[in-house]
Formats: structure tokens, sequence, C-alpha cells
């Protein structure tokens, strides 16, 4: 597995490489304390699995970054690792290209769960209380949703495409896009990847 970690602060760093190493011998793990030096890493080489990457650094803004990072390393697991931000910020860099978000502040325990969870490449998303504002105003939106509704859900949760839905459901794509519009409806979001981590949120409401 191969790591890049965007973040100025070397405790920081040290402390993540630390983690990381603790769980997995096989792992290169480069550092860049700014934006400019982790553009030359990225130029050379895009074969990194993970990258963190710090929401202020001085050098760089963060949507400009991410889609630097989407061209240069598009198969990367973007992984925002920050102080807690206005959740409207962290939104807008998942939608952006980020794909996981784990707080600096977090707890020991979460921050080992976080880090066992991301190199397996699964997603990580904090407690849903720090996510609050992700989730339907209405706790019972999800009675709204129908059988058929949830398993789009479900599909959609995995990064499907309408087409690839489609084809496993054996339906048209444009009943798939009906469905979705009822579904950031019944909800109460208004894109995707809103409703992906509405769909990620429930399923850990669920397995708690």
């Amino acid at each position: 597995m191969k790591i890049l970690i965007i973040d100025s602060q070397f405790f920081t760093r040290a402390g993540l490489i630390h983690l990381c190493t603790s769980y997995t011998s096989d792992v290169s793990i480069f550092e860049a304390p700014t934006f400019e030096l982790a553009t030359d890493y990225l130029k050379h080489s895009s074969q990194y699995n993970l990258i963190f990457l710090d929401m202020d650094l001085p050098d760089a803004e963060i949507r400009p970054s991410l889609a630097f990072i989407k061209k240069y390393a598009p198969t990367a697991h973007i992984v925002l690792y920050c102080w807690s931000r206005p959740m409207s910020e962290i939104r807008q860099a998942l939608a952006s290209g980020a794909r996981s978000y784990l707080p600096k502040d977090t707890s020991a325990e979460d921050a080992k769960l976080a880090i066992r969870a991301l190199l397996k490449n699964d997603r990580y998303l904090p407690d849903e209380s720090r996510l609050s504002e992700l989730a339907p105003r209405n706790s019972q939106a999800e009675s709204f949703l129908s059988p058929r509704q949830l398993e789009i859900m479900q599909l959609l949760a995995q990064g499907l495409s309408n087409k690839e839905i489609a084809t496993i459901l054996g339906i048209t794509e444009g009943t798939i896009r009906v469905h979705l519009s009822a579904i950031f409806k019944a909800i109460k979001v208004s894109n995707r990847t809103e409703a992906t981590l509405w769909y990620l949120l429930r399923q850990k409401r669920l397995v708690s």
C-alpha cells in the first residue's frame, strides 16, 4: 500500500504514520508538509492508495487541491484529515472528490477504528452525532422509501452509475432517475453524494 500525507504539522503527520504502521508493515508512506511538494509526488506517481489531505494547508485551497489530486491520482482514496470544521465545508469537500473524513480531534478508539477501515479501503465517517447535519430532519423519512428504493440506495452507496444500477435490477435508466428523484425528496437531500451519506449514516444506526 502506498500512502501520501499532505499536512503542514509534523506531529500530526508523525501520529498518523505511527497509527498506519501499527496495523500493517506492507506500506510506503510519503510526507508532504506543503501542497507544492505534494504536487511533485503526484506528478511523478499516480499509484497512491490513500491520500490524507489537511483542509488548512497554507499554500492551497481545498477545492483546487481536490481537483488536482483527482486528476493525477484518480483512483486514490482521499481522506479529509483536519481539525473540526463546519459541516457545510465538509459536505462540499466530500462532494468535490474526498471519500472519507477523519477529524484530528477524534478519540483514540475512533482513530484506531478509522485507520483499520481506511487501510482496507473502506469509507470512514465520524460518529453520527458529528454528522447530524447530513441526516434527514424527519427521523421517519426512511419509512417513506419502498423496498425497491432502499435497494437502489444500497447500490448507489457502492458508487454505481444509473446505468449499472438499472442493469443489475433489470429496469430502465429512466425508472432509476424517477426513483432517485423521489428518494431525494423523501430524505430531504439534493444530490447523490448527500443521499449516499444519508444511507451510510442509516446503516450505522442499524448496526449500532
